[in-house]
């Protein structure tokens, strides 16, 4: 009998995209019930997604004919455990937590839109996720005191930085079957401005500082794109960069 397949989410960058805003919203103040309820929501909906898309088929016929019992048990638990935690965590969250909540949801349900679309994986569809997983840290942020505006520009910082990465390493991937093309050049650019305006703006608004590290290894990476079989140096790059922009944004709060 051969081994079951794993079910713990594919796409390893989005482990960092959520879990180190995550992390940063609940050390950047005390975090109270609301706070960790809702941590515990998000975590439980991150989880969901990859027996969800093999319940829908798209990881293959195969794979829902053989795995697909096992996957909607686990998709029943962990989408039932994102419900349960999510109600509990709002009914004890502010207003303010709550509103914030409402405005980091619409991402997220469009991504469950693009997974049902089977345009999870494309450009687009990873930028979506690049907004709404990080998304995910506001409302926690806010239910444990962070002011919303506060938490709506580490939102904001977050989603730029990781959406520098989904850019980088989607060109990165065609640099590894085409030479360079005018993208690749305006990429460069806007990557490059990133990380300068970042620069800039810190000593005015110091969650910038999150976009920085994100930015320059993003810069790097399609001005000298290495092959695509890098690509877990490049995720673990870009786990540190996370780690290093999430700390300094910290030490400058």
């Amino acid at each position: 009998m051969s081994a079951h397949r794993s079910l713990w989410p594919r796409e390893h960058g989005a482990y960092a995209q959520l879990l180190a805003p995550l992390a940063m919203a609940l050390v950047v103040r005390t975090p109270v019930a609301a706070s960790w309820l809702l941590a515990a929501a998000a975590v439980c909906a991150f989880l969901a997604n990859e027996p969800l898309l093999v319940v829908l088929g798209h990881r293959g016929k195969r794979l829902r004919e053989t795995d697909g019992r096992r996957a909607a048990i686990r998709l029943a638990i962990t989408a039932g455990g994102a419900v349960i935690a999510a109600a509990l965590g709002l009914v004890l969250a502010s207003r303010d937590a709550l509103a914030v909540a409402a405005l980091a949801a619409a991402p997220g349900a469009l991504v469950v839109v693009l997974a049902w679309r089977r345009a999870e994986r494309s450009l687009a569809g990873e930028l979506v996720a690049a907004l709404a997983l990080p998304g995910a840290a506001a409302p926690v942020a806010v239910a444990s005191g962070v002011a919303p505006e506060r938490a709506l520009v580490l939102w904001l910082a977050w989603a730029l930085g990781y959406g520098c990465t989904v850019v980088a390493v989607h060109r990165v991937i065609v640099r590894h079957r085409h030479p360079a093309s005018r993208v690749d050049r305006v990429a460069a650019a806007a990557l490059v401005a990133i990380v300068a305006a970042s620069c800039a703006v810190v000593p005015a608004l110091a969650p910038a500082v999150i976009v920085l590290p994100l930015s320059l290894v993003s810069a790097a990476l399609v001005i000298r794109p290495p092959r695509a079989s890098y690509l877990r140096a490049i995720g673990i790059a870009y786990v540190v960069a996370s780690l290093a922009g999430g700390a300094a944004a910290l030490a400058l709060a």
